[in-house]
């Protein structure tokens, strides 16, 4: 289902409208901020169509209400939309890397390339020519029909750790956005319900590991990314989590039973 936006729209109208085209992501760097990615060449996107093409102005309005939901001081965690393929997500899912674009932008006077991370991994720039003539958010792979995957990134610093403490933060901070998400916004039920029990670390390769308390610790590995679990942290000692190897992204993992 596509929905197009009417300026006129209050932010919660808007979201209540548009949150049936969210989806949490089938599966689940660490500064805040835009995506890390490399420069990009300039890219003319000629009206090319995807049945998963979006409304531009309805997602950045539930992007910027989801941030909304996120204290103002000691963020652990960072909203990141990603591309929901159409095919098979993992491994391929967390490899994904665009040669030259891969989320685009496009209006009758818009063009622009967005920044998107390897993983699929970006955030909506503020246009506001795009967003008053009704532009499109164009993918350049096979997505899901009216979907976007929603990711909680965590803040992790440069020395690639996390303290136990940081960990429950960032948990804690995603289980309150879900609390403040209204309830008449039934479209966004799943967001809202969903149950975040653990974390997920993807690497440039599959030489890198998770350790809790300097011991290597996963609760399960999927490709170049491993997973780790609340409980499976919590029987090694609640110690500080390390990222060992050339990292990419950690973002919050959800119950596999939802």
């Amino acid at each position: 289902m596509t929905i197009l936006p009417r300026p006129t729209l209050s932010r919660r109208t808007t979201a209540a409208l548009l949150a049936t085209l969210l989806a949490l992501p089938a599966a689940s760097a660490q500064e805040a901020g835009k995506p890390e990615t490399k420069e990009l060449p300039a890219v003319k996107i000629h009206r090319k169509t995807n049945p998963g093409d979006l409304p531009y102005r309805a997602f950045l309005d539930m992007q910027n209400f989801m941030q909304s939901l996120l204290p103002a001081r000691g963020r652990m965690i960072d909203l990141r939309l990603r591309v929901n393929f159409a095919g098979d997500k993992s491994p391929a899912y967390d490899q994904f890397e665009p040669k030259t674009w891969a989320v685009a932008i496009v209006g009758d006077q818009t063009d622009r390339v967005v920044p998107t991370s390897r993983g699929g991994y970006f955030l909506l720039p503020e246009l506001r020519d795009a967003a008053h003539e009704n532009a499109t958010i164009m993918f350049n792979t096979p997505t899901r029909e009216g979907r976007i995957a929603v990711e909680w990134k965590l803040r992790v610093g440069s020395g690639q750790s996390l303290s136990w403490a940081a960990f429950e933060q960032a948990l804690e901070q995603a289980r309150t956005v879900q609390r403040r998400i209204p309830f008449e916004l039934s479209g966004m039920r799943e967001v809202r319900m969903v149950e975040y029990d653990g974390l997920r670390a993807c690497f440039r390769n599959e030489g890198g590991r998770i350790e809790v308390g300097g011991q290597p610790l996963a609760t399960r590995v999927e490709g170049s990314c491993q997973v780790l679990k609340v409980d499976t942290a919590v029987r090694a000692g609640r110690g500080e989590i390390a990222f060992v190897g050339p990292l990419d992204i950690v973002t919050l993992d959800r119950s596999s039973s939802f």
